[in-house]
């Protein structure tokens, strides 16, 4: 840890040094006449990603991340400028219209650099590497990222968005530092190199420790003092959603029976639910919020996030029947549909955060165009939406964000219920008609494997919460998608489908979130196609992705190309890390097929983590929720008969997650939970022990309930 410590100083002292000089250290000022392109397109035209075609037609002389790109460099010994982000980022856009776009600033990086552009979604594994340079040197990430880079890969600099005057500020410095002073760039490079290295080993298990329920109250304990008991998530600015953290929440309320916890679950999805970063006009949530209040949002909108909302408030649904919860499970698939949904099937990856160049122009509204469009309905819409003469964000524009819910502000303003309902709903049917006279933001159209897989559970647990067996049908089909765009010839995976093509090899983070997905396909219809594919999948990543020595999975197959070091993901952040979400897999396919050690993998994994969950469970929430399962052992279900798939159903209305269901409606069966069950009964198991058979899903309820759910 020392020799890391020693690193990270450096680092710093480095990157103030730079940040320090004048502008045009080293630039003769006669460059900038030079080479002038005017916007031609440069190789990023031939890419299907919708984030590089918006960088082909820079001046810049921008190269896909590939092989070219590193013989270029080491061919004419010149630096790297690797620049990662992706389409619906607001400040990746500043940046190219700032930098990327002008004239001055393409011909000094044309001149003295290797210029590679990356899309952070189509190559996460690039994209951890050099955040976690940015990370060690900086002590934050995010997007843009921009890396300055050996030809050979290894970086020397890493940072996030940079005005125009600091971003030649960094040019002029490293041209400068790596024509005087190779050697310490170099030199550089490998300490920090190694640095990223380390932050990718885990070292090996030197014991295991007793699991113990008693373990989650002390995540709560550690977890309390930073979560906002007044506003939901956590405390300060800018919030995250973090669905996953509310995913572990609800089952450690619902074991613990704790007051604290419950309370702040509902102030937090009630507060999202009804906040400007839920769009309230069609549905859907944007990536986060800027302030403390979930008033302001960064407006893109991101698949990822609202397929693990849709999951979360559908279980907050059955577990409270909130309607605020179950209206916003319909807005979340009605936004799907009609904004992110392909042709055929699946489902597009983000909209942008600006429309005409502008941040958030296409959700937004100021008090006068709120008038003009509601005549005298204003009055009571802009009331409920907080909407003012001077704007509650800024500029004089209003966010459409509410206090509390219609419910509750009809009871205040001793109004009827209904008629306020029908007032408001009538307001936002006029301006949503207004709104689609606007330019839409931006579409990234490619289909990516892992957040389609997250919406597979999403559906999966809304058509519980709702029995709209058009929502289960949704999920059928989604998954018959694998089949026909993401599946690889050899049983893997693709990681995303754009253009008529699917390309690049899949990550652990499509693996892991697609295997779940299956399983609880499989748990929702019993048919067992779902299951098998899940645990086809689970043997191709062990033989692919797993590494002997730590225990964990690789982000990467050992197939594909290497990088400087070899990413895990292990701590779980807005989508939960694939180590995290395949230790669960692990776990139930361990129970499923009766195979011990894949349950002892994901004991040896939760193992090695333990502390840090406990310290800091926020950030280990999945990892959580495979404690909470592994302590609290499930009831095994079993269906038999002709009605199993209903009577599964009828018990999932209710939110019941100690419950592992299983079922067929043959008696013919390769599982080894349905040997010997016969038709037409149902079965209460635990640890393989089953009680007396019953036939009725009711009896199952009493005798659960009995048992303590």
């Amino acid at each position: 840890m020392q020799d890391k410590s020693n690193q990270i100083v450096l680092i710093s002292n480095l990157s103030q040094e730079f940040l320090e000089t004048g502008i045009f250290t080293y630039f003769e000022p006669t460059l900038a006449l030079n080479d002038l392109r005017y916007y031609m397109p440069n190789q990023l035209i031939h890419s299907k990603s919708p984030y590089l075609l918006q960088h082909a037609n820079n001046p810049v002389d921008w190269l896909p991340w590939g092989e070219e790109a590193f013989s270029k460099a080491k061919k004419k010994n010149k630096l790297l400028i690797i620049s990662i982000g992706y389409s619906a980022c607001h400040w990746c856009h500043v940046m190219e219209h700032e930098s990327f776009e002008d004239q001055e600033v393409a011909n000094i990086m044309n001149q003295f650099f290797v210029s590679i552009k990356v899309d952070r979604e189509e190559r996460p594994d690039v994209d951890q590497v050099y955040m976690n340079a940015a990370m060690l040197i900086n002590g934050n990430g995010g997007w843009p990222l921009n890396a300055i880079a050996l030809p050979d890969g290894r970086p020397v600099y890493a940072g996030t968005y940079f005005p125009k005057q600091n971003w030649l500020q960094v040019l002029s410095y490293f041209t400068m530092e790596y024509n005087k002073y190779p050697d310490k760039l170099v030199e550089q490079a490998q300490r920090l190199t190694d640095g990223i290295r380390s932050l990718d080993q885990t070292p090996p298990l030197k014991g295991k420790a007793k699991l113990d329920p008693k373990m989650l109250d002390l995540i709560w304990q550690n977890w309390k003092p930073h979560a906002d008991m007044e506003y939901g998530g956590r405390k300060g600015a800018p919030k995250f959603m973090m669905p996953n953290q509310y995913d572990y929440l609800l089952k450690y309320a619902y074991s613990s029976g704790n007051k604290d916890v419950q309370s702040f679950i509902e102030i937090s999805l009630h507060k999202m639910a009804l906040g400007g970063l839920n769009d309230q006009l069609t549905g859907g949530f944007t990536r986060y919020s800027t302030d403390p209040y979930w008033k302001v949002p960064h407006f893109e909108k991101m698949l990822y996030d609202n397929a693990q909302l849709l999951s979360l408030y559908a279980q907050a649904y059955r577990t409270t029947n909130t309607p605020l919860y179950l209206e916003t499970v319909q807005q979340i698939i009605h936004w799907l549909d009609s904004e992110m949904k392909a042709p055929d099937a699946g489902y597009y990856a983000a909209l942008d955060a600006d429309s005409e160049g502008v941040e958030g122009k296409y959700y937004v509204w100021t008090i006068d165009e709120l008038q003009s469009l509601l005549g005298d309905k204003a009055f009571l819409f802009c009331d409920y939406f907080t909407c003012t003469e001077y704007g509650n964000w800024e500029h004089g524009l209003n966010v459409l964000h509410a206090t509390e819910t219609l419910e509750a502000y009809a009871l205040h303003h001793q109004q009827d219920y209904k008629t306020v309902r029908n007032h408001i709903d009538a307001c936002k049917e006029i301006l949503l008609k207004e709104r689609q006279q606007r330019i839409r933001p931006g579409l990234d159209d490619k289909r990516i494997t892992g957040w389609n897989a997250l919406l597979i559970s999403g559906f999966v647990e809304a058509w519980w919460a709702t029995s709209d067996t058009t929502i289960l049908e949704r999920a059928k089909v989604l998954a018959a998608d694998f089949n026909t765009h993401f599946s690889m010839s050899d049983g893997g995976l693709w990681h995303t489908y754009n253009k008529g093509e699917s390309y690049i090899e899949a990550y652990l983070s499509d693996y892991a979130p697609a295997i779940m997905g299956f399983i609880k396909l499989y748990q929702a219809t019993f048919e067992e196609q779902y299951l098998h594919k899940a645990y086809q999948w689970l043997e191709y990543v062990i033989e692919h992705f797993y590494d002997e020595e730590s225990g964990f999975f690789f982000l990467t197959s050992n197939q594909s190309a290497a990088l400087i070091s070899r990413p895990k993901e292990i701590n779980d952040n807005v989508i939960s890390a694939s180590n995290s979400i395949l230790s669960r897999a692990l776990w139930l396919l361990g129970t499923y097929y009766e195979k011990p050690f894949l349950k002892e993998m994901a004991n040896y994994m939760f193992q090695n983590i333990l502390q840090d969950a406990i310290k800091n469970g926020a950030y280990y929430a999945e990892w959580a929720s495979l404690l909470w399962e592994m302590t609290y052992p499930f009831y095994e279900i079993v269906f038999t008969g002709t009605d199993a798939a209903a009577n599964g159903h009828s018990l999932m209305k209710s939110y019941a997650p100690q419950v592992l269901l299983c079922g067929s409606d043959k008696i013919a069966s390769g599982l080894p939970f349905m040997q010997m069950k016969t038709a037409p009964y149902i079965y209460v198991c635990r640890n393989q022990s089953c009680l007396a058979p019953v036939n009725d899903v009711e009896e199952v309820k009493h005798m659960l309930e009995e048992n303590g759910l």
